[in-house]
């Protein structure tokens, strides 16, 4: 291997070029338009696309890097004043939820390395609601309430739709390895919205839809 691969100019290459390639001038998801996503029976509403010699490509690839993890908002949200730490937070949930349940028996590195599969995850088409203001709000009682949910760490920004899009690419970002776009099933969201401070229970579900799906099109490539 070319002594050059490993140095943290070359890995800083790799990472820019994949920001670049794959989320750049792209405002409302994380797979190009242009790729040639189909149906997957098994999971209805979701559809996917693997790379013809995906099994030969993987086997040279020894370790997985997951990039951080993206939000787009849906242009039509209710409510887009979603904060910065409670991105991170959603994310990082996430995050967690991935390693812990989908790539639990992969190599997963905190760095990209030359023989990583690059794993990107977004959730697209995120709608949120915020709790209209009430007047009880103001008064002595409501500012407690308040107070105490503050603290408790519940919100009152709660989320209506989230699909999760995800893209497997090689080392170089050049070569599209998988994509998978999986929406909500319909009900799924149920009448309600969930309170961001809970969605972190609703990411597990998510989690094991978004496994089931690519094994369903690597099962069938």
């Amino acid at each position: 291997m070319n002594r050059h691969a490993k140095s943290p100019t070359f890995l800083l290459f790799i990472a820019t070029a994949l920001i670049f390639a794959c989320s750049a001038a792209r405002a409302d998801g994380l797979i190009p338009p242009d790729t040639p996503l189909g149906p997957v029976a098994q999971i209805p509403g979701s559809t996917g696309y693997i790379a013809p010699d995906y099994d030969a490509r993987r086997a040279a690839l020894h370790s997985v890097y997951l990039a951080p993890i993206e939000i787009f908002l849906a242009p039509d949200s209710p409510y887009k004043g979603i904060e910065p730490t409670q991105m991170a937070a959603l994310t990082a949930a996430f995050t967690d939820i991935l390693r812990e349940n989908v790539l639990q028996n992969a190599n997963v590195v905190d760095t990209p390395q030359p023989d990583s599969m690059v794993v990107q995850i977004a959730l697209t088409d995120v709608r949120l609601t915020k709790r209209s203001f009430r007047p009880r709000d103001i008064t002595p009682v409501g500012i407690v309430i308040d107070g105490v949910k503050r603290v408790a760490g519940v919100s009152k920004v709660s989320l209506q739709t989230m699909t999760v899009q995800a893209l497997g690419v090689s080392p170089d970002g050049e070569t599209l390895l998988f994509a998978i776009n999986n929406p909500p099933l319909p009900g799924d969201a149920g009448p309600e919205p969930v309170r961001l401070d809970e969605v972190p229970g609703v990411l597990g579900a998510k989690a094991e839809r978004l496994k089931s799906v690519f094994l369903a099109i690597r099962e069938h490539h």
